[in-house]
């Protein structure tokens, strides 16, 4: 449904502003492109065997949501967009975020109950069980929460909220604090605090940081003694050295640069996509835990190359608007959205968030938006140093 919403939306944007620009967005157009280029050429080469159907769904998870950058540059008019956005997802986060601590405490039955069948693991204040669904994948919905918790701190940060906002976006960044810790991932809790940091020190205010590092602590008390020992434990381990262990046997100790080497030019669309499965007999489909890895695997040394270079190339242009954006009236706001694309970025060589919902909308949004409110700030700058009686 949502890949509809978005072609549609990219029609309707199209048909609505032919010939209009978006700004400093065309700086990424070249490494993009190059990018699309080769994923488009990978879809017509005979590199694999595997049905033209799991190849296009490969093509989608590559291409379709880079569109929504542009939605995103073109949704914001002005800073006020973003935050009345902000606000109605901080506001949908609040029933999100207590289904998730229901189904802390309920076990698997609350979703079995509704037709769940899809299982993963899920920790409880008993342990640990199995729970059907999708929603609950820890990745994907700590990310939800990581997200939505970040852009709801910098809406907190706008000046003279009333009070009515203020009570509304507090409570949404407390529960989703809360369901983050029984989200049964730690790396949400972890992506969420150094999301608040980017924040804070690019604004400046070291004094609200130290009041957000006490109210965190509020936080997980009330979260220690709601949950039990296992969320404890879990928040407990972050520093253990068995995630250390852990990483170098499930990332490095199946490096995708070995299968890379073995097949120099890739396996083809489809090879290491999930989606693709539905299309493809059981095992055609290689499992990778990198979305580097998963560029790599399928269109080789080519496709991992125009791959980063349009990493570099975000990480270049963002650097290049924080000069700008520093000490700009929606300085918070453009804050919150780099820090989540970083944080997309940081987790693609170790993790498929830009392979998957919501990670992968959520980054080109976050994209557009921040593009928008860079460009925004540079046309105010130029016309506050315009002369008396020009014209723009």
């Amino acid at each position: 449904m949502k890949d509809v919403v978005l072609i549609l939306g990219l029609a309707l944007l199209l048909a609505d502003s032919p010939g209009q620009t978006f700004g400093s967005l065309r700086s990424l157009s070249m490494p993009l492109g190059l990018f699309a280029a080769v994923q488009f050429a990978y879809l017509l080469m005979p590199v694999s065997d595997l049905p033209f159907y799991a190849k296009l769904v490969g093509l989608k998870m590559r291409l379709l949501y880079i569109s929504g950058m542009l939605l995103g540059y073109r949704f914001v008019r002005g800073p006020i967009d973003v935050y009345r956005l902000s606000a109605v997802l901080a506001a949908a986060a609040i029933p999100v975020s207590l289904f998730g601590i229901y189904l802390f405490f309920q076990g698997p039955a609350a979703l079995q109950a509704i037709g769940g069948s899809y299982s993963a693991i899920v920790h409880a204040p008993e342990g640990g069980w199995r729970v059907p669904g999708t929603f609950t994948s820890p990745g994907q919905y700590g990310l939800y929460l990581t997200f939505n918790a970040i852009i709801t701190l910098t809406l907190l940060l706008v000046p003279n909220l009333t009070l009515r906002y203020r009570i509304l976006l507090w409570s949404s960044l407390v529960l989703m604090a809360l369901a983050i810790l029984v989200s049964g991932s730690r790396a949400p809790m972890l992506l969420t605090l150094a999301g608040g940091a980017v924040v804070m020190l690019g604004i400046g205010t070291f004094g609200r940081l130290a009041r957000m590092a006490t109210l965190a602590y509020i936080v997980l008390a009330v979260g220690f003694a709601t949950f039990g020992p296992g969320v404890e434990d879990r928040v407990g381990s972050i520093a253990s050295m068995e995630h250390v262990d852990r990483f170098q046997r499930t990332y490095f100790g199946q490096m995708f640069v070995a299968k890379m080497f073995e097949a120099p030019f890739g396996l083809g669309l489809g090879a290491a996509t999930i989606g693709a499965r539905h299309f493809t007999e059981f095992g055609q489909v290689m499992l990778v835990e990198s979305y580097f890895g998963v560029i790599a695997i399928e269109t080789g040394v080519v496709g991992l190359a125009t791959l980063l270079g349009w990493v570099a190339a975000i990480l270049l242009y963002l650097n290049r608007a924080r000069e700008v954006m520093r000490g700009s009236p929606s300085a918070p706001a453009w804050y919150g959205l780099a820090a989540f694309v970083l944080i997309i970025i940081l987790l693609s060589p170790v993790g498929t968030a830009l392979d998957s919902a919501p990670g992968n909308l959520y980054f080109w949004l976050s994209l557009g938006m921040a593009a928008k409110l860079y460009d925004l700030e540079r046309f105010r700058r130029a016309a506050m140093l315009a002369p008396p009686g020009a014209t723009a």
